[in-house]
């Protein structure tokens, strides 16, 4: 059974065809050698731009080799630190050391707290 937009959707379809057969015999042979070399720049442009992007994942999988390798080595030597002797002796002397610091800290500010309480009982007098 047709459809009364069979009919139209042809004619549309055909006028089409006939109107680009028209227009490609209307160019000039200097037209068409113009087009096919733009077609060869842009082909030779996007091939440019493929070995560009291989170019960079390349050296990103280098970046990201030499990143590990540098990881890897730092972690090797501060394994190697942590287990120094000396390094533990120092950090055993700093550990009490700052344990010693925070206490006359913590007593000079009591001492203060007392010292100020006193002054403003006396100025209460």
């Amino acid at each position: 059974m047709r459809t009364r937009f069979a009919m139209p959707t042809r004619t549309f379809v055909t006028v089409g065809v006939i109107s680009a057969m028209l227009a490609l015999g209307a160019c000039s042979k200097a037209d068409q050698q113009k087009t096919d070399a733009d077609a060869q720049a842009s082909a030779s442009d996007a091939k440019t731009a493929a070995n560009a992007t291989q170019d960079v994942k390349t050296d990103a999988q280098k970046l990201g080799a030499d990143i590990k390798k540098s990881a890897k080595e730092s972690g090797d030597d501060l394994k190697a630190i942590s287990k120094d002797p000396e390094v533990k002796k120092a950090a055993t002397e700093l550990k009490g050391s700052l344990k010693d610091l925070g206490k006359a800290v913590k007593d000079a500010s009591k001492k203060g707290k007392d010292s100020a309480a006193n002054a403003t009982d006396e100025a209460k007098q």
